[in-house]
């Protein structure tokens, strides 16, 4: 499965002390510069050691459509 690795994606990383989530800041020579999430020293990551990979969706362009509100027989408007 290969996966293609940006420069801002966040990354699930299997580590020495089990795993650990990152955001990647560049990649040379097959290998990618992340920086730890938790705060913790990473050095450069092997690709194998990235176990999934999560892309930004962007933000939505609108809001959900919802339906104008009308005052039912149970709900009285005050004036």
């Amino acid at each position: 499965m290969a996966a293609d690795i940006q420069t801002g994606d966040l990354v699930r990383l299997r580590t020495a002390s089990g795993n650990a989530f990152a955001i990647v800041r560049g990649s040379r020579l097959g290998r990618v510069v992340v920086e730890r999430c938790d705060g913790k020293p990473q050095g450069p990551v092997i690709l194998r050691d990235v176990l999934e990979v999560y892309k930004s969706a962007g933000r939505p362009t609108s809001g959900p459509d919802t339906e104008q509100l009308r005052p039912s027989a149970q709900l009285k408007l005050l004036p």
